[in-house]
């Protein structure tokens, strides 16, 4: 007598994110005359997924040497989100895709511009978000962090020279302070300018997220606090919402009173 094989019952669909407990950005123009950073999260949801359930989250910071840095990153964001929903690619090769056509959005505007200077630029961090899993692509120093189990890592790489003088340091060529405090420590290697991308921090595979993951990410005006000050304030916050821990981080960046500081953009995704 054969036995009936019980049906495998297919795995309830993920909550979608809500705004302000799983999902949030602030801004602090810190000691700049303008706000030259700009964000911009999107439902990244396919056309058979409920909405939300994928969250797209853009940030970029205007270069302020370079003309129009404020319009730079808000055109670029902008840009890159609706390239994003504008094509059907594998969800890591739309990040692909949706910065090349930023970029190239970027150089036709300095193409139209009288010759003042310096192109326009920004750099670029964009990030694809699901319950479950990750995707990034960035150029420019703006980082993302992991916080998981108590501990902060950053993902991405830095395009700045910061890693540079950092490989010096361990060499023994230059010291700690020396690197710290180098006139060229945050100059780009890499940066959206219309032409040609150096360096560019692309992961065709997703990475793997777990429930109770924290994921920031922000423009290098998060820099002001330390690793350690920025991986304590995650772990008073783990049990809080998304926008809580957003402002906290840029309370405690105010708070510093850096008289240099830079924009700050904080973004803020918790996997529940």
């Amino acid at each position: 007598m054969s036995k009936t094989k019980p049906v495998p019952i297919a795995p309830p669909p993920p909550e979608p994110f809500i705004q302000e407990q799983d999902f949030a950005a602030r801004q602090y123009r810190g000691r700049r005359d303008y706000q030259e950073d700009y964000y911009a999260f999107a439902d990244a949801a396919d056309g058979d997924e409920d909405p939300l359930c994928r969250l797209l989250l853009v940030v970029g910071d205007g270069l302020g040497a370079h003309t129009g840095g404020s319009v730079a990153s808000y055109v670029a964001v902008n840009s890159f989100v609706r390239a994003y929903h504008e094509n059907d690619a594998s969800h890591s090769w739309r990040l692909r895709i949706s910065l090349d056509r930023a970029n190239d959005t970027l150089g036709i505007l300095t193409n139209r511009m009288p010759n003042t200077g310096a192109p326009m630029g920004t750099t670029m961090l964009a990030i694809l978000v699901s319950h479950g899993m990750l995707n990034w692509i960035s150029v420019g120093d703006s980082p993302l962090f992991l916080f998981r189990a108590g501990e902060l890592h950053r993902l991405n790489e830095d395009h700045s020279l910061t890693p540079i003088l950092e490989e010096r340091v361990e060499r023994g060529e230059i010291t700690r302070e020396d690197a710290e405090h180098h006139p060229d420590r945050h100059t780009l290697q890499s940066a959206l300018l219309g032409a040609p991308i150096p360096m560019v921090d692309f992961m065709n595979e997703p990475f793997i997220l777990h429930s109770g993951d924290i994921i920031i990410a922000a423009s290098d005006g998060i820099f002001t606090l330390s690793h350690q000050q920025l991986e304590e304030l995650l772990g008073f916050g783990k049990h809080t919402t998304a926008d809580k821990i957003a402002d906290a981080i840029i309370f405690a960046i105010r708070r510093i009173n850096n008289e240099r500081q830079d924009n700050t953009t904080v973004g803020v995704i918790k996997i529940p």
